[in-house]
């Protein structure tokens, strides 16, 4: 077996990478990765395992700080930077232990203090607990997901309750003919680059979430390297950009993160219009299922949208803290994620 450790995921053939992560989530596939090197916004890792000359296994990852315990942690967090994709892939379980024995030569010289392999279904937890040999299971807040099984936008709205219809309809209808908003899509992402992060930048001032509050030149990076599958919803008022949204594409998802919004504008509701606005796109595109993120649970609800519970496993090298998370690590709430 070969095994590579780099910095960098154009060590391997984007054809192989795919053949093994797949195509369904525009999260896992090279240009994200390149777009989150070339920015500089992660200190990026990967562990590539072959086989006879086959990649059967990989692992990406980057050191961060965590609260955990109250107490501040540098981890080697193990997912697809910004969530909400795994970070480990394997085409069997025997290769696990390899990928773990790899991660922790990597914790040690990034001198972090624990692992986290996050972004895991709860197939996935079942599947790898015997392999995860000293970590503790952890579960984060839930993703929430629309199934697009509608023929157009009215059939979609059919599903909801008389009352979340009639919201919807009320919000959209304010949006075009009072407020006068207007929603766009698009790949430019150097025209609109200013715009997203100073928007971005609002919502991760008042949740306290900078970790996320993506750079000029990351969206730069993602013309150059995503600009296929990557796009922003910009929602303007009288030609004032108020609100925007980073959208994911594949033929089979879309998945919206990363939102901004300009509180001197929230009366607008500029925000939930992106939803409707986004369901309306994802329909148009036949795609088959459109993700929400976590939080705001109760709006998501109103909409339609799922609840998918999301899993993950920890490890601290402290032995007294990992006694510690063993009692306490089942709900730890906003670990690792980003919205």
């Amino acid at each position: 077996m070969d095994i590579v450790q780099s910095d960098t995921i154009t060590d391997v053939e984007q054809e192989e990478w795919e053949r093994l992560v797949g195509t369904e989530h525009a999260g896992k596939l090279t240009g994200w990765y390149r777009a989150v090197e070339d920015s500089g916004m992660r200190d990026m890792h990967y562990v590539f395992l072959k086989e006879e000359g086959r990649l059967v296994a990989a692992a990406t990852c980057y050191p961060y700080e965590e609260e955990l315990l109250n107490i501040e942690i540098r981890f080697l967090e193990v997912r697809s930077p910004f969530g909400t994709a795994s970070g480990l892939f394997s085409t069997s379980l025997k290769y696990i232990p390899q990928l773990l024995k790899e991660l922790e030569k990597i914790r040690q010289a990034v001198n972090a203090k624990g692992i986290l392999v996050l972004e895991l279904k709860d197939t996935e937890v079942a599947l790898l607990r015997e392999q995860m040999n000293g970590y503790n299971p952890v579960q984060i807040l839930d993703d929430t997901y629309i199934d697009l099984d509608y023929a157009d936008f009215d059939d979609y709205l059919s599903s909801l309750d008389a009352s979340a219809r009639r919201s919807v309809r009320k919000t959209l209808s304010r949006a075009e003919k009072r407020w006068n908003l207007t929603t766009t899509f698009t790949s430019e992402f150097s025209e609109w680059k200013e715009t997203a992060h100073r928007l971005r930048g609002y919502l991760c001032e008042e949740h306290g979430i900078t970790r996320s509050h993506l750079t000029e030149a990351f969206y730069e990076a993602l013309e150059r390297h995503l600009k296929d599958k990557a796009e922003l919803i910009i929602c303007s008022k009288d030609d004032i950009p108020i609100a925007s949204g980073l959208v994911l594409n594949t033929d089979i998802l879309a998945v919206h993160k990363l939102a901004g919004v300009d509180p001197g504008y929230k009366e607008y509701q500029a925000y939930f219009v992106m939803y409707y606005e986004g369901i309306k796109k994802a329909l148009q595109r036949n795609q088959k299922r459109i993700y929400f993120g976590p939080t705001t649970y109760e709006f998501k609800k109103k909409i339609g949208c799922r609840r998918e519970q999301v899993f993950g496993f920890v490890k601290l090298d402290n032995p007294l803290l990992q006694l510690a998370l063993k009692s306490y690590a089942w709900g730890l709430g906003f670990l690792g994620r980003t919205f």
